[in-house]
Formats: C-alpha cells, structure tokens, sequence
C-alpha cells in the first residue's frame, strides 16, 4: 500500500473516491433515464438561468424577457449547479454529477465524523457503509438538494462534535457558518439553530457565554443575511431564505391529505391557482394563509394528520408507498433503497445504545433525527426527507459494528 493511502485520511479518501464512481456509474447507466417530476425541473432550469445571467429566477413563470424573481428554494444548491453550466455542463445529466461530487465529499466527512465518535475502524466502516448505502446513492444522483444538502448536514456534526470537545469562540463560529451554510440549501435546517448551535454555545464556562452565542448567532446572519437583504429589496417584504413553506403549508393541509390513503402526504391540487398579478412573496403568502385556515379549522383532524406525516417519513406508515416515493428511479433500486435503510436504522439503534454514556456525543447524532421529525410533523410524510437524519443513522450503524473499538474510545474531553 502506498504510503498516501496508509493514513486514515488517505483511505478515507480512497473510499470517498470508490463512492464517487459508484454514483458516477448509477447515474450514466440508470438515474438519466429516469426523468424527475417538480422541483427536479426547478433546479435544473434555475441553474442554467442563473449561468446566463438572469439571477434567482421561477424557469416556469418567466417569459422571455419579462423574468419572475424567485426565492422558491434556498440558493444554494442551483448555485452549485450553475457552476457545471458556466463550465458547459447545462444538461440533465451533468447536473446530476455535481450531486455526486457532493456525496464523494460526504462519504469523507463521514468518515471524519465517525472517527471523532469512536476511532478510526470505526470512521472506515462508516465511511465504507457512506460510499454504498443505496439511500444515498439516489439521492446524490436525483438532482434534488437532498445531496448538497446531506453534505451540509455532515459539515454541521463533524464542526459540533469538534464544539463538544473544546467549546471555543472560533469553533462556535465555525459551527455557525456550517449551519448557515445548511440553510442556504434547506430551509429546514433552521432547525439547527435552536436544536443544537445555540446549547453548545450556551456551553462551557460562563465568563465567554454571551461571546459564543454571539459568535454563533454572528456566523449564521453572516452567511444567511446576503440573501435575506436580497430578497427583501426584490419582494419589498422579508422573506428569510425562501417562500418554498408556503406550497408545503398550503398542499399539505386540505381535505385530499387529511383524510383518507393519502393522509399525510402533499397534494399539488390543494394549491389554488397563481394570480400572476402577484409577485411570488404576495402568492406565496396566499397559499399560506390558506393553508393555515384549513389547518385551523380542522385542528381535530390533526391528531391523526401529524403522526401519519411522521410516520411515512421513517416508513412505518404504509412502507410500500414509500418505496415507491422514494429516490432511485428505477424499481429495484427504490427497494434496494428501502430495504437498506431499515437495516441501517436497526444497526443505528444498537449504535445509540453503544453511545448511551457519551450524552454530549450522542445528542449531536441525534439532533438530525429531531430536525427530520418536526419537519415532517409541520409539513409533510415523504422519506427523501430523511436526508439529515441518514448521515447520523450511517455513523451510529458503524457504531454498532465497530463496538469492541467504539467502547474503548476515550470519551470527548468535557468542557
């Protein structure tokens, strides 16, 4: 073995790259002919308006000439993928291998992750487990930001774990531009902010307290307030990092989904129609007064609404429509996909209960899974949602099958 590769880093990486190529083959020999639907369109089209100058557009509202400002989605991710059309990558295809490149870095991070939590077989196997777990596979390959944004996550735990052992101001920060950097890519990593940036802040000694909050809150408005500032001055009213809640909010809450075999789920026929007089901030906020009336005056139905969104997340309610929901394209890999994950999810378990006496540790693992549930809770059921919650279930399952080295692992030091 080469010397490069003899050192945690280099097989980290070497793995990392063997995730790479399995994505690279996935997509050219089956996910590019399996066309999305949505918000597949969505990014790809926006990336190429973005290459060509027209900034944050809607590709379907916008006419030649006369382009619709948009803040549907967070930037990030058709930024990421306006970079391959600058470089002359502006088809289906290409764009699907920038999702892959990000998941050959998350297969590293993980790796880095899972190292900080119990040693370096344990980083291996996790990063291992990364690089051909079918989940992530397709979601790398979908198009979707479900992979930049898996990355994200990934960056967000290894900079918390880091925060745990030494809880210092520059760590702090780091932590809070990894989080920023989540939200650009989705919304509902501002969930992050509250769930766990602000208590590991709050962290540590009391003398440098109020400097960490501030140093953590500081971090995330300076990643996150460029956009914000943007699309303020484009709408004329604050919209944080984007209007996307406002179709969850209104397709997830009328009579199709809260009632009947599609409980939980969204539907694209609870959304009224767009009133182009609007600009997207006044629609939007259309859609989401609709959507809390509803909500509002069906609140009795919520006790069996909000479970079953839950529920379909983490595949416990009806499983077999799930698969079908799930990323992949083809048949088989939906349910090699499905199948997999409920095996992580058990090893994931066992892995907690390794973990069980490293609280801090563990806590940082489990915030995705919080994350996954409340979005779910407050939007809908689907399991491409899991995304955040699919980097910590891999760590925890490499916990579980590398115990003997995991229960030796000297706890991180305390603050």
């Amino acid at each position: 073995m080469s010397a490069a590769l003899r050192g945690f880093r280099g097989r980290a990486l070497a793995i990392a790259a063997a995730g790479l190529t399995l994505r690279v083959l996935f997509t050219l020999l089956v996910a590019r002919h399996h066309p999305g639907i949505g918000d597949f369109f969505f990014y790809h089209r926006s990336a190429n308006a973005l290459a060509d100058g027209q900034g944050y557009i809607d590709p379907f509202l916008s006419a030649q000439g006369n382009p619709y400002p948009s803040a549907l989605h967070p930037p990030l991710w058709p930024f990421a993928l306006s970079v391959s059309s600058l470089l002359g990558g502006t088809g289906f295809t290409a764009h699907r291998l920038v999702g892959c490149l990000a998941g050959a870095v998350t297969v590293f991070l993980v790796g880095l992750i899972a190292r900080r939590v119990g040693g370096e077989r344990v980083g291996l196997i996790a990063a291992g487990l990364a690089a051909i777990y079918p989940v992530l596979i397709a979601a790398d390959s979908s198009l979707m930001s479900e992979g930049l944004y898996g990355t994200m996550v990934a960056a967000v735990l290894l900079a918390a774990l880091r925060a745990v052992e030494r809880p210092t101001v520059g760590r702090i920060a780091v932590l809070g531009g990894a989080t920023g950097l989540a939200i650009l890519t989705r919304g509902e990593a501002l969930l992050f902010v509250p769930l766990l940036l602000l208590p590991l802040a709050w962290r540590g000694g009391k003398r440098a307290r109020v400097t960490r909050l501030a140093a953590a809150l500081a971090a995330v408005m300076v990643v996150v307030a460029p956009w914000t500032v943007r699309n303020w001055i484009q709408f004329d009213r604050p919209v944080l990092v984007s209007t996307n809640d406002a179709t969850v909010v209104a397709g997830a809450n009328c009579r199709l989904v809260y009632r009947g075999p599609a409980i939980g789920l969204w539907d694209i026929d609870c959304i009224s129609k767009v009133d182009r007089a609007l600009d997207e901030a006044e629609q939007t906020a259309r859609w989401r007064r609709e959507g809390v009336r509803y909500a509002r005056e069906n609140a009795g139905r919520l006790v069996a609404v909000v479970p079953a969104r839950v529920l379909r997340t983490w595949g416990l309610y009806q499983p077999a429509k799930g698969a079908e929901q799930s990323e992949g394209g083809a048949r088989w890999m939906k349910r090699a996909a499905t199948a997999s994950y409920y095996l992580v999810a058990a090893a994931a378990l066992a892995g907690a209960w390794v973990l069980r006496r490293r609280g801090a540790t563990l806590l940082v693992l489990l915030t995705p899974v919080l994350v996954v549930t409340l979005s779910s809770a407050a939007s809908f059921g689907l399991p491409r949602f899991r995304e955040a919650a699919e980097i910590a279930l891999v760590v925890l399952a490499a916990a579980a099958a590398g115990r003997p080295l995991a229960s030796r692992a000297t706890p991180p030091r305390p603050a």
